[in-house]
């Protein structure tokens, strides 16, 4: 199975120097937990609303000046369309998401995001496989 299959493509993206206010009036409207961000055609990070809402607590800011920048996570690396499923899951425990964004190459050397994967989503179907540890990748070693 592959990250293609299990994304979500209705997604929505900001702006590092969005407002955090703004960003969480686009999850409201869009009825979503996490924006893709993007800078200047470049996947740049993540934002969720809990990034938002621990964030600019514990840093005692308003969301109205503060930048999505400040919060986000900053991700450059995204899963291709074609990546395999245990091999994402891999990928986001190793950078510590729960949500990773798919994305393909661009010709001008952007990045061109066509969805996102969820953690739960890829553990649901792996657990759900016939034979899971198949799924993942054969460097896996089990103690």
């Amino acid at each position: 199975m592959y990250a293609s299959d299990l994304m979500v493509n209705d997604f929505a993206i900001a702006s590092p120097t969005d407002t955090v206010a703004a960003a969480a009036r686009l999850m409201l409207e869009r009825d979503t937990g996490c924006i893709v961000v993007v800078d200047g055609g470049r996947l740049a990070g993540i934002i969720t609303e809990r990034d938002m809402a621990l964030g600019c607590l514990i840093d005692g800011h308003s969301s109205l000046e503060c930048e999505v920048r400040r919060h986000m996570t900053p991700l450059t690396d995204a899963a291709a369309p074609t990546a395999d499923i245990g091999d994402a899951l891999l990928a986001m425990m190793d950078k510590g998401v729960t949500r990773l964004p798919v994305a393909t190459a661009t010709p001008d050397g952007g990045d061109a995001v066509l969805g996102v994967l969820f953690a739960e989503d890829l553990t649901h179907a792996i657990e759900q496989d016939d034979k899971p540890l198949d799924i993942l990748d054969d460097e896996l070693i089990l103690v």
